[in-house]
């Protein structure tokens, strides 16, 4: 007859069994020094067993000395330890702690187990990175990292509802680069591209935290001001008209070329229900200033169907 193996009946010490565990393990009493543990956590150390045992945590890790007494504190009071995670040369652990308990239901001592975590973390982290670099080449223009069209008019409508609950004023502004074309036409697309980069600079940072820039066209841009009356808005926009003016960016070979923007300005007014309608004025305002001129800004004081009937 053959032998029945019985795991009761077997004498495997604790060591033993630690030894069998695919993480690491140690066994800690309540001040804090190594009664047991396994060969995982020697080499996740890097100390010898005579390094280790009957040693206080606190002489190697501080953090997890700490962490000790808070564990004891929490089994006195019968609660349950949260797993928690644990970083240790350059690597991160999640660690799981249960109370060893005498008859009493004193705990005497606690058993923790140790898991290497960090390639999951480190593929977390990967993941974060990229839904965040999706998130923005969904929302911004790959070129200039402007709002693109979409993002722009959908925060625009947030913030024009926001303003007509807190009655508050707001103002857009449409600004189109001039003759553009010929840019294109006669230096390229590459040159194009330099202008485009030095013009949303520009715009960044002399708008507002608070305001709101999109790209909604090749060479067309909407900003959005918020709490900006129209006296404001055509002030903001005469000096940002300038400030292009001045930029002259270097398209290489020692080469500048200059730059000028023609500027509408439409603010709140009652038929303003959406980001479409107000925008629809600037666009109107901003062929005014090209049909005057170009380089210039110039404001509707009414609808444009209104400026319309009065060109008629």
């Amino acid at each position: 007859m053959s032998k029945k193996f019985n795991l009761l009946h077997t004498h495997i010490s604790l060591e033993a069994l630690f030894e069998l565990m695919p993480v690491a393990m140690v066994l800690i009493d309540r001040s804090g020094r190594n009664i047991a543990f396994n060969q995982k956590l020697r080499t996740l150390h890097g100390f010898t067993p005579n390094i280790l045992l009957r040693r206080r945590v606190k002489e190697f890790c501080q953090k997890s000395a700490a962490n000790i007494e808070r564990d004891f504190y929490m089994h006195d009071k019968g609660l349950d330890v949260p797993d928690h995670e644990i970083q240790i040369n350059n690597k991160i652990y999640l660690v799981a702690v249960r109370p060893i308990r005498d008859k009493s239901g004193f705990a005497v001592g606690e058993m923790a187990s140790l898991t290497d975590i960090t390639q999951q973390k480190n593929t977390e982290r990967a993941l974060v990175l990229a839904n965040e670099k999706l998130e923005f080449l969904a929302n911004n223009d790959p070129l200039t990292g402007l709002l693109n069209t979409r993002a722009y008019y959908t925060v625009c409508e947030q913030m024009i509802n926001i303003s007509h609950r807190n009655h508050t004023s707001f103002s857009v502004l449409f600004v189109d680069l001039d003759h553009f074309k010929n840019i294109n036409d006669t230096y390229g697309h590459n040159v194009g591209d330099i202008v485009l980069k030095a013009v949303s600079k520009c715009i960044m940072d002399f708008c507002r935290k608070s305001d709101l820039i999109g790209r909604v066209g090749g060479e067309e841009f909407s900003i959005f001001l918020p709490d900006t009356d129209n006296i404001s808005a055509v002030n903001f926009a005469e000096k940002l008209r300038a400030k292009i003016e001045l930029l002259n960016p270097n398209i290489g070979e020692d080469k500048n070329i200059s730059i000028t923007a023609s500027i509408g300005v439409a603010s709140k007014m009652t038929h303003h229900k959406s980001i479409t309608d107000i925008q629809r004025d600037a666009d109107h305002a901003m062929y005014h200033a090209k049909k005057n001129g170009r380089n210039r800004v110039s404001c509707l004081h009414h609808p444009c169907y209104v400026e319309a009937k009065k060109e008629l």
